[in-house]
This record gives structure tokens, sequence and C-alpha cells, in this order.
């Protein structure tokens, strides 16, 4: 029961700021940095944890059209709908899903234009059962679970002055 709450403590340290160092991790969870340092790299061989990224603000980049893509297409053509998706840039995340659907697809572009230009583009390439498209107006929540001592049913540590 301990190594689970100290492998949660790691994880809900990571999930809070992936950049932090070790010093400042190991006092705010009080697990050794040596252990710290070979428990991270296990999380990485297991590919419990598959790579530290940075989650951007899009629309300060130009970025202010943001929509989920729900697409559903005959059998024959899944594949190509699959390659396409897959090798769009502007693909920020994209799920097999069901329920009726086959991929949903987070894209992000300049302008509600470029995402409809998109939809369009898919259409000419392949035969599509049904679509849907919906707009992101704000972001409320994201890539927030175990990112605290609470979700991971730990308590609170101390933080550093």
């Amino acid at each position: 029961m301990k190594r689970i709450k100290r492998d949660m403590s790691i994880l809900s340290a990571l999930r809070q700021d992936a950049r932090t160092n070790l010093t400042s991790m190991s006092r705010a969870t009080r697990i050794p940095v040596s252990t710290l340092f070979d428990k991270i790299k296990g999380l990485k061989k297991t590919g419990l944890v598959r790579k530290y990224t940075a989650l951007l603000r899009f629309e300060k980049l130009g970025y202010s059209a943001k929509a989920m893509i729900l697409l559903s297409a005959n059998k024959k053509d899944r594949a190509n709908l699959h390659k396409l998706l897959t090798g769009c840039s502007n693909v920020n995340s994209l799920y097999k899903i069901n329920s009726g659907w086959d991929y949903i697809a987070e894209v992000v572009f300049p302008g509600m234009k470029e995402v409809e230009a998109f939809v369009e583009e898919i259409e000419e390439k392949v035969k599509l059962k049904k679509k849907m498209i919906l707009y992101i107006l704000d972001e409320i929540k994201r890539e927030s679970f175990l990112a605290t001592q609470l979700d991971a049913k730990l308590p609170p540590v101390r933080k550093e002055n």
C-alpha cells in the first residue's frame, strides 16, 4: 500500500509539472531524489508515462478555431480515413470510438473556414457515412486527472515558500 501511495504521489507531481526538478519534487513528495529518479525511469520504461509535453494556448499562436470532429466511414474507406487523419498536423488528438462513429479528432486551425475546408477535403477523398463538427468555445478543464494529491487519494503535500 505504501508503494502504491508513493507511485501515485510521483504521478501526481509529474501531472502538475513534469519539468519540476527532482529536488523540488523530493521535498513535495517526501521521497528521496535517488528513489524518484529510479521510479520515474521505471514509469517510462513500463510505458505508464509516455511522454512529457507542454499544454499550449493555441489561440496565442494564431490558432483560434478548435473543434472536435466525429467521423464515420464505410468499412472499405476506414483505412484511408485513418491515414488522412494521422497524417494531418492540425489534428491534435485522435481517438477511435464507438456508438456508430469511427473516430473523434480534436483539430486546431487558424479559423472556422479552415476547419470546414479540412472536412471538405476529407469528404472528397473518403466516402463518409456521417460527420459532426463541434466547435470548442472555451476550454474549461484539461489534463487534470490525477494532477493533485487529492485525486491520488493522498494527503496534501506542503508547498515550498
